[in-house]
């Protein structure tokens, strides 16, 4: 595995407020995609269209900067663009209004489930794309070839009526696709207690790790010293997954048996033996006390920025590992010398999970839209498909705002001065990209090729790619069971529950886990055979 060099104060600022994704190229070759089939500008009929994002600024005049203007030019349109919050309530409610009372935007991006999706694809409460919309959107449709579920959903609805957003597409790191979390340790404190610096760690590893820092206390921190600070969500990848991958919290744990038959996994007694592990891991102090109550990021938080643990699971994107490592350097920490990222595995050496869906969220379009401004719609995403669009989704204009290097790596033209904001360096220089509609791809597949992070950075995600790709089979890195997933009905609604705060919960409870476990077995099982039943048949 390739160890950092030293990163310039320069990346490390500038990574720091890329964009996000929640998490491309095969190495480093680029896949050749066609150029849009309607992008050439020749537009007689100038469009506005009404297109709804989420986590964005609101109110950007698109035509106040040259970022803004280069695609009302291009596509001789207006973008009425609506912004909305991350939060459900605010996002998911209010596009659920608007399709339901007929009067959604022309274009929306959403992040509903796929029961949801194919509801209102059968009401046609949203717009089916042509037959033929493959061949005239030749890079959309090659993004939709890299989402499996993209398929399936098309067979099962009979057309096309949401688009995926892919999360790597032109950029892929590996064939399989695996949940990029990494386990962040300080390097500096192991070194102290003379343990072995390894590319992968199993749960018994990590237990020994924390159980030296707790004895040790390498970093002087004192009574506020913890060990793993891990949250419930990401405990669920130590125990139970790394003994039983099917009991992971992807799919709320159904899973096919030899016999093609689902089971529920958390009601198998594999579940239970690793949940005694889990147990403890929290009564002997190992695990946090206060684990069950973190909030999104609180556990990486105490390590990079309160400083008070040595051991974390967290996220493995660039940004992630970025966030860590300036908030190690904030702390008047050298990061090359304090920070050391591995991976997690069984027992056996491998990597437990399942497959990653390689989506978040969907583009959709209203029932009403005309056939003039979805086309047009569908050509700005086609183009926001290619290389040279992506280039200037994330980069802006070349020569102006980047270059080639001779090594055919991207370089930043940017002034550093600039500041941009948490969803983007470029909008530090055209305002217009914070209001920006978003695209079809997500810029997790930019950060893999991005100047905003160093080449170290990159590598490093690509290798931990490869190296989960290495160390799983179909019996590890299972695939995805997209027969539950696309199964709407009541009775999944009904049985459909956080495995993270169930498993959680289970540890936490007083009195005898096996007793706990075979009643709290016995009260899901009401809710869920109905589900395994419809799924049987």
């Amino acid at each position: 595995m390739k160890k950092f060099k030293r990163l310039g104060t320069l990346f490390l600022c500038a990574t720091l407020i890329l964009s996000f994704a929640a998490c491309g190229k095969s190495g480093s070759e680029t896949t050749n995609l066609t150029t849009s089939s309607a992008s050439d500008g020749t537009y007689d009929e100038h469009l506005t269209l009404s297109w709804l994002q989420a986590g964005i600024k609101s109110g950007a005049d698109y035509s106040a900067d040259d970022w803004g203007r280069f695609w009302l030019d291009k596509f001789n349109v207006d973008l009425d663009i609506i912004a909305v919050t991350m939060d459900t309530s605010d996002w998911d409610e209010r596009l659920r209004i608007w399709i339901n009372s007929g009067d959604m935007p022309d274009v929306a991006n959403a992040q509903f489930e796929f029961g949801e999706l194919a509801n209102y694809a059968n009401q046609e409460a949203i717009y089916r794309l042509p037959d033929d919309w493959k061949e005239r959107w030749p890079n959309v449709a090659k993004t939709q070839e890299n989402v499996p579920a993209a398929a399936m959903a098309e067979e099962q609805l009979g057309g096309t009526y949401f688009l995926y957003r892919p999360v790597f597409s032109l950029n892929r790191p590996s064939e399989r696709l695996s949940y990029h979390a990494l386990i962040y340790l300080r390097k500096d404190w192991m070194e102290a207690c003379g343990l072995e610096l390894k590319d992968t760690y199993t749960p018994d590893e990590l237990k020994e790790i924390a159980k030296t820092f707790l004895e040790e206390d390498p970093g002087n921190v004192g009574d506020n010293l913890v060990g793993m600070s891990i949250r419930p969500y990401d405990m669920v990848k130590l125990y139970p997954t790394t003994t039983f991958s099917e009991a992971c919290n992807i799919g709320d744990g159904y899973y096919k048996d030899e016999n093609g038959q689902f089971q529920w996994a958390p009601a198998d007694t594999r579940t239970l033996d690793a949940l005694k592990k889990y147990q403890e891991l929290y009564q002997e102090g190992i695990l946090d006390p206060e684990f069950y109550s973190y909030t999104r990021y609180q556990g990486a938080q105490k390590f990079y920025v309160q400083g008070t643990s040595g051991l974390t699971l967290e996220d493995g994107h660039a940004i992630m590992i970025t966030y860590i490592r300036n908030g190690l350097a904030e702390q008047g920490l050298d990061p090359d010398e304090v920070l050391h990222l591995a991976q997690l595995v069984g027992d056996d050496g491998m990597y437990h999970y399942r497959e990653d869906s390689n989506y978040w969220g969907q583009v959709m379009f209203s029932p009403t839209i005309s056939q003039e401004k979805f086309e047009r719609a569908m050509d700005i995403l086609d183009y926001t498909c290619t290389e040279e669009g992506q280039n200037f989704m994330n980069m802006g204009f070349e020569g102006i705002d980047w270059e080639l290097d001779e090594s055919g790596n991207y370089v930043s033209l940017l002034d550093p001065s600039i500041q941009g904001s948490a969803t983007s360096v470029l909008g530090g220089k055209y305002p217009s990209k914070e209001s920006s509609f978003g695209g079809l791809i997500l810029t997790d597949d930019f950060s893999l090729v991005s100047p905003n992070y160093s080449y170290e950075i990159q590598n490093t995600v690509r290798d931990f790619y490869k190296l989960r790709e290495e160390l799983s089979d179909k019996t590890t890195l299972l695939p995805r069971e997209y027969e539950y997933e696309f199964l709407s009905s009541r009775e999944k609604s009904q049985a459909t529950m956080d495995l993270g705060d169930e498993y959680a919960k289970l540890i936490l409870k007083d009195g005898e886990l096996e007793d706990n476990w075979n009643t709290w077995v016995e009260e899901k099982m009401a809710v869920v055979q109905p589900v395994l039943d419809q799924l049987n048949q």
